[in-house]
């Protein structure tokens, strides 16, 4: 079973987000800000990470830095989930190092091809 680790501070959307993977055969784990998903991320090492951008204490551009900066995380993809949906906002997740960049509210389906994508590459 694929580990996903979903980074994000609303706590409605994570749970939502998170049970969808879930019930998708996925094994989920959470984190409500950058800091705990860089965290979480040592000590889990997950196939694949969801990353929201805008949280508190660290943002997600910060955590894309320090995860890829890693050697034991820095070849995990990263997929960037955020309200934000200028090309400037999606340029600056893929020049932190996410691999793609989803605009909220996310389309489960294509999430889903994206990273069935990323875990069978």
């Amino acid at each position: 079973m694929s580990k996903v680790l979903y980074i994000e501070d609303h706590p409605a959307q994570r749970d939502i987000l998170a049970q969808m993977l879930e019930l998708n055969g996925f094994e989920v784990a959470t984190a409500s800000d950058g800091q705990e998903g860089v965290e979480k991320t040592r000590a889990w090492l997950p196939d694949l990470i969801l990353m929201d951008l805008r949280m508190p204490r660290m943002d997600g551009f910060e955590a894309i830095k320090i995860i890829r900066s890693e050697d034991k995380t820095a070849a995990i993809p990263i997929i960037a989930i955020s309200a934000w949906a200028s090309a400037k906002h999606k340029e600056r997740a893929l020049a932190a190092g996410a691999n793609e960049h989803f605009t909220k509210p996310v389309d489960l389906n294509r999430l889903l091809t994206t990273i069935n994508r990323y875990l069978k590459g």
